[in-house]
């Protein structure tokens, strides 16, 4: 996967902190330690003198070599016996002067074994989705601050449910959605007028998400455009493909506002490529949009719209718009 090199800078850069204040805090207590038992601190540097001279002994190759190292280690045991019995007089655990890791399996290196370890992976998916969601309101919306009291509990003729039930059944669902979530998720497709609550939804499943530990990207879909336009055409296109690849590879992304963007071919292509990717990658995605599955069809083709009959979990969101509802109580 490839990303700008400023994400892989800044991901090497939090590495080394995490290392650098890890081993800071051990010798801090360390520290403190020795200024409490100095003898502690002398028996220390001994017992690096005697790894240093076990060392030298198998470099050196010496002719009773089984001897000097028996010699060595015995001398190493006496005195990691008596650094011991300093802990124990402490009431220190030796493993408390370790340094705490952030990763233990890399140490916070982030590689192991010439292999890059996934803390690292993760760690750079996560700065790659923090800069584009910069600007995405995911503090905004939340499953607390979902009323379902905007929608009719009224059957209308020829409905087996009222508005509201349906809209229950779609906001236990998301939550659900939301509590539950790993990489293997189902997609989701609302569509639905404007101000009906599919953008709060879909926000309160990202924040939800983003809480458990994933990545999560949140984009109006005219605005991400514009932004993959840019870099594709503009004097950025160098990193072109960056903001593309991660909007296909983060764990769950959100596309809000489907079909509202600009149309150009370019547009299409990338709606198309991103969301088959995903789909044939198994990698989740909730899609909201206001048009009709005919009219997506229109604007992209009839083998994504199929794709999206296939592939999603279709909601259709029924109701007033909420926010002219709550704009004339605001004034009544």
């Amino acid at each position: 996967m490839g990303y700008d090199k400023k994400v892989y800078e800044e991901a090497d850069s939090i590495i080394r902190e995490r290392r650098n204040n890890a081993l800071k805090v051990s010798e801090l207590k360390k520290e403190k330690l020795f200024r409490e038992y100095p003898q502690a601190e002398k028996l220390e540097k001994k017992l690096n003198y005697t790894m240093t001279k076990l060392i030298r002994v198998v470099l050196n190759g010496e002719r009773e070599l089984k001897s000097a190292l028996n010699e060595l280690k015995s001398e190493n045991s006496a005195i990691q016996e008596e650094i011991n019995q300093i802990y124990r007089q402490a009431g220190i655990n030796p493993s408390e002067l370790e340094p705490e890791f952030f990763c233990k399996l890399c140490e916070d290196r982030g590689n192991k074994d010439g292999r890059v370890c996934e803390c690292y992976k993760k760690l750079v998916k996560e700065i790659a989705c923090n800069n584009l969601n910069r600007l995405s309101p995911f503090k905004l919306s939340s499953f607390q601050t979902f009323s379902l009291e905007y929608y009719d509990d009224r059957v209308k003729d020829n409905e087996k449910m009222s508005e509201r039930e349906r809209m229950r059944k779609y906001f236990d669902y998301c939550k659900n959605y939301a509590k539950t979530f790993d990489v293997n998720s189902r997609n989701i497709l609302m569509r639905g007028n404007t101000g009906l609550g599919k953008t709060h939804l879909s926000l309160a499943i990202a924040r939800e998400v983003i809480e458990n530990g994933f990545g999560v990207i949140y984009c109006s879909t005219p605005e991400i455009l514009s932004k993959l336009e840019k870099e594709r055409f503009g004097k950025s296109y160098e990193n072109s493909e960056d903001s593309e690849e991660t909007l296909k590879e983060c764990d769950l992304l959100i596309l809000d506002d489907v079909g509202s963007e600009f149309q150009t071919s370019f547009t299409k292509n990338i709606i198309y490529n991103i969301i088959n990717f995903r789909i044939s990658h198994q990698k989740p995605t909730i899609i909201s949009t206001n048009l009709e599955l005919e009219e997506l069809e229109t604007i992209y083709s009839q083998r994504l719209v199929s794709r999206l009959w296939g592939e999603y979990v279709i909601m259709n969101f029924v109701g007033r718009d909420i926010r002219q509802v709550k704009r004339l109580e605001k004034y009544t």
